[in-house]
């Protein structure tokens, strides 16, 4: 191999050494500091229900974008249904008809944008200490000592 041939694989083999302490560096960072989000789990329900129980609550924000809905013993947060409808509406008005490498991936992201873009954060309302308005955001307190937004 030539001197050429050696730097090229001492640069790839840089590279490569470089992205994996980087993975480990991030994947250290979210475990160790990322425990306030502890509390969430991301539920696969598309939408949630547009008729509530008894003792049920939805609260939507000053434009109906987002909303926090109280369902028995767990919170929701996310899009409201009007702005996930108005997303995919936007997204099917926007379909590419190239049939390229670049119309594949444009079908791929915006597939999973549409399929995901109704998910809910939801949170267990046994963990939950209190809930506050602080400065135009919603603010929980949670059992464990830790508060962060909901969105």
């Amino acid at each position: 191999m030539d001197a050429t041939g050696r730097k090229w694989t001492g640069r790839a083999i840089q590279a490569l050494l470089v992205v994996a302490v980087l993975a480990y560096v991030g994947n250290w960072a979210r475990v160790h500091l990322m425990r306030t989000r502890s509390n969430l789990h991301v539920s696969g329900v598309t939408t949630l229900p547009d008729s509530l129980g008894p003792g049920d609550v939805r609260i939507y924000n000053a434009d109906s974008s987002l909303d926090v809905v109280l369902i028995g013993d767990k919170i929701a947060a996310g899009l409201s249904p009007k702005t996930i409808a108005k997303v995919r509406a936007d997204i099917a008005s926007k379909q590419t008809s190239d049939s390229g490498l670049g119309g594949s991936i444009s079908k791929l992201v915006t597939g999973a944008v549409e399929n995901n873009i109704g998910m809910q954060a939801e949170f267990p309302l046994r963990d939950v200490r209190d809930i506050r308005w602080d400065n135009g955001r919603l603010l929980v307190d949670w059992k464990k000592g830790t508060d962060h937004t909901l969105f």
